[in-house]
């Protein structure tokens, strides 16, 4: 009888080690979660909302007037001493609504800008002194050791009751080259001004749009 009651007593002892020989092949519990914090962690991208914004651009600055070629770079041009000219059909006069110079990188500028939608026709070219005003034939002192004339046609400076259209413009705008303006001709459709320049250089003439514009250029 003793022998039945050994091998009840070591049956568990069996069992337990049949138990235990498959358990000791796996791994440890904490070496099999060790590896999950590998996924877990990896660094996830940031949310589209958290993005910095691109900046904005600022609005921009509104237009001061129509510009004109020179303005916001230096140009060069070979110009003419030469006269220049162009006629065009007497249909209506212009009226010049103002004059304004100013210095550009390379050249002087003289802009006379006229009302409505044409320009009239013009002759440029240098002169010889003595420069007289048109009607009295009285002299006009002019700076400088050239002369440069613009005479515009059929143009004017005044409406139709005889008051000036053009307000006063500086006639001595102290600039490299262009030393002096002055207005000699205003009558019966023939507008005239005289660039005082330190020398007769060459010069160019551009015709411009919107509003019309009669541009000349003096090189440096």
């Amino acid at each position: 009888m003793r022998t039945p009651l050994l091998l009840l007593l070591a049956s568990p002892m069996l069992f337990a080690c049949r138990d235990a020989a498959p358990d000791a092949t796996k791994p440890p519990a904490e070496a099999t979660t060790a590896t999950a914090p590998s996924v877990a962690q990896a660094p996830a991208p940031p949310p589209a909302e958290t993005a910095a914004p691109a900046p904005t651009p600022p609005p921009a600055a509104p237009t001061q007037g129509a510009k004109e070629p020179g303005e916001t770079a230096p140009e060069v041009f070979e110009g003419t001493a030469a006269a220049t000219e162009k006629k065009i059909a007497e249909v209506h006069t212009v009226e010049l609504r103002s004059v304004r110079s100013a210095r550009h990188a390379g050249f002087d500028r003289v802009v006379f800008e006229f009302s409505g939608h044409a320009l009239p026709g013009y002759r440029i070219e240098y002169i010889d002194k003595p420069v007289r005003r048109c009607g009295t034939g009285d002299v006009v002192e002019m700076a400088g050791q050239g002369w440069l004339k613009v005479r515009m046609t059929p143009a004017r400076a005044h409406d139709e009751a005889g008051r000036p259209t053009v307000g006063s413009s500086p006639e001595r705008p102290k600039l490299p080259v262009l030393l002096e303006l002055s207005p000699t001709c205003d009558f019966e459709g023939e507008l005239s001004f005289v660039l005082g320049v330190a020398k007769p250089n060459r010069y160019r003439v551009l015709e411009l749009r919107e509003p019309p514009r009669l541009v000349v250029d003096v090189r440096h």
